[in-house]
């Protein structure tokens, strides 16, 4: 939607506390059996405290452990995207591990403290809100055996499960406390609709939009709220590192990278910031990087200084719970707010914009409506139907009539008219694996299958097999693809004609086929500003004859339209008429565009 996009800033700070706790995190048995299988205390090494409260070397190491296998598998995938594009990808580093263990510790640091303010607050858990989720637990695992054995895999116990659920509970409690003041105004609402109602909001009334701005704007003072109150109870905090390994790296995490009349950057906003490009971006891990990030943290402060001193002296305020960057970041949205509600130019500038570009601002013919429907696709008979005639070809296939077959039935493209061959030799790895694993287990020379796959049913002939490497061979396929019967068409052109039927009687509406499960049908989409020369959204063309059809019906009248691909209803609920643009009618919106220009040059320039 745009609404929390900010030209001048940064995100200052992430939502840390999610306690990303899941089932399918497997932990090594050794782990599994020291701390819960034995489950003494006193076998688990401590290596700080928080008021008091231990940290465990075995909590870092688990959680380490996740974050290393996501960004491990997310290295993997891009080596891979960036290979298939013809990149080497021989010198890409690697996140270092001591970036990911700075990020984790201070992770876990972070919410011990805010759970040390629960007491201070007299919040605890709900012990029947615990009892419940690990009753839905059960449920989900299909029963408590198997999900006693699911934690087991996870380094977990029902106990310590159990006060994972409790630490979650607390910290979502002490969240909606300190949150319980950043409820925002509706005049406030109200104003961030009109500087987006003609751009990302354009196709939505102010109560179509409400919530949403609502949700956002809550959403991000809520941020700004939480992490300036964590920073202050850490200040307060009796926070104690015993193990020398980790008193290093909660010194080397929280270093100061730049720091101005009282506000700072550390190194935790580094690692964030490394962990977000390097999850986002195709790029590696490089010096070039960090002293990237360094450098733009620098110019990121010395930016939102002078934006926080020219918005005092425009008289703005932000909360007074607010600390350090998080102030910093308030006072510069604030001012880039007030920049464009303040800005007017000249009457003369706004006309002369109405007139160069008056067809933008004229009302185009466009319709409401929904478009209902589905492809067709293969039924199971069609599937069976396909795995008969591939059965029937293998009957009387030999090495020798191969390549004349696959030119009379294969449906491959790519292949067909060259006998089925994929080519001298062809990598496996970069085959489905069905299709792959069929043609290692199967002797040079050999003819197998059908092999079932997304695409339909293989015949594969083994040509050759390469001695030094299992995954490159010369194989020829023959492709078999289902395809949908007129009985296929039939059925699903009867289902879509009666809920047209139930339409045009007034039994059902097009919002209950839109929400109702029993209306299965993969394309439901509604529109609200259709111009004729735009594209029918779910069937994807600009189809001229249609849509003067669709144009022409009545509010309410129902449509139907049979494609070569599948059957669909539509149906306009409403129109707006051309209307030619008077500036009077218009003067606002130009206003808005040339604030916005200015508030994003003013930004822009402050250096």
């Amino acid at each position: 939607m745009g609404i929390r996009n900010h030209k001048g800033t940064i995100k200052i700070i992430s939502m840390i506390l999610i306690f990303g706790f899941a089932l399918s995190m497997i932990i090594s048995g050794i782990l599994f059996l020291k701390n819960n299988v034995l489950n003494h205390d006193s076998h688990r090494q401590v290596i700080a405290k928080v008021d008091g409260k231990k940290i465990y070397r075995d909590e870092f190491e688990r959680e380490l452990y996740h974050l290393k296998n996501n960004v491990s598998a997310l290295t993997s995938q891009k080596k891979q995207q960036l290979a298939q594009m013809g990149i080497a990808t021989d010198t890409m580093k690697e996140l270092p591990e001591n970036v990911l263990k700075e990020y984790i510790f201070q992770t876990i640091v972070d919410r011990e403290v805010l759970l040390s303010t629960a007491k201070n607050l007299k919040i605890k858990a709900d012990e029947s809100v615990i009892n419940k989720a690990i009753e839905n637990a059960q449920k989900q695992a299909g029963g408590k055996a198997n999900l006693i054995q699911a934690l087991s895999q996870s380094g977990y116990n029902l106990a310590s499960y159990k006060e994972v659920l409790r630490e979650q509970e607390v910290a979502k409690k002490v969240q909606e406390k300190i949150l319980s003041s950043a409820k925002v105004s509706e005049e406030e609402i109200k104003k961030t609709y009109e500087r987006l109602k003609y751009s990302s909001l354009a196709e939505r009334t102010f109560e179509e939009s409400k919530k949403e701005i609502e949700d956002s704007l809550n959403g991000e003072m809520a941020d700004a709220l939480l992490g300036s109150f964590i920073e202050k109870e850490k200040a307060k905090a009796k926070i104690e590192i015993i193990s020398p390994e980790f008193k290093k790296l909660y010194e080397d995490t929280n270093k100061v990278v730049f720091e101005k009349d009282g506000y700072k950057y550390t190194n935790s906003f580094v690692n964030e910031q490394l962990l977000s490009l390097y999850m986002s971006t195709p790029q590696g891990y490089s010096q070039e990087m960090v002293d990237t990030i360094k450098t733009g943290l620098k110019s990121n402060l010395e930016k939102l200084l002078k934006i926080m001193a020219k918005a005092k002296a425009a008289g703005i305020k932000v909360s007074s719970e607010l600390t350090g960057l998080n102030e910093l970041s308030s006072y510069s949205k604030k001012y880039y707010n007030y920049l464009i509600d303040t800005y007017k130019p000249s009457e003369a500038a706004m006309l002369e914009r109405f007139n160069s570009k008056k067809d933008i601002y004229n009302t185009k013919n466009t319709i409401s409506g929904y478009v209902i429907g589905d492809e067709y696709t293969a039924s199971s008979k069609d599937i069976e139907a396909a795995k008969k005639q591939a059965d029937e070809i293998m009957k009387s296939l030999t090495p020798e009539n191969f390549a004349v077959k696959a030119k009379e039935f294969s449906k491959d493209p790519g292949s067909a008219q060259n006998g089925g061959s994929l080519g001298n030799e062809i990598d496996l790895t970069k085959l489905v694996p069905e299709f792959s694993e069929a043609v290692k287990k199967a002797e040079k020379g050999k003819i197998v299958g059908p092999v079932k796959t997304q695409f339909g049913y293989h015949i594969i002939y083994v040509q050759d097999k390469n001695s030094n490497n299992p995954n490159l061979a010369k194989v020829s396929h023959i492709l078999i693809i289902p395809s949908v019967s007129q009985e296929t068409k039939n059925a699903l052109i009867k289902r879509l004609n009666d809920v047209k039927t139930e339409l045009d009687s007034k039994k059902i509406t097009w919002e209950q086929v839109e929400t109702q499960g029993k209306y299965n049908f993969s394309v439901k989409e509604k529109f609200k500003t259709l111009a004729k020369n735009d594209s029918i959204p779910g069937i994807g063309k600009n189809d001229t004859a249609l849509m003067d059809k669709l144009f022409a019906s009545k509010n309410g009248e129902v449509l139907t339209q049979q494609e070569e691909f599948g059957y669909f209803l539509l149906g306009k609920t409403g129109e707006i008429a051309f209307k030619e643009a008077v500036f009077a009618d218009v003067k606002e919106r130009i206003r808005l565009e040339f604030a916005i220009e200015y508030a994003n040059n003013e930004i822009e320039n402050i250096k």
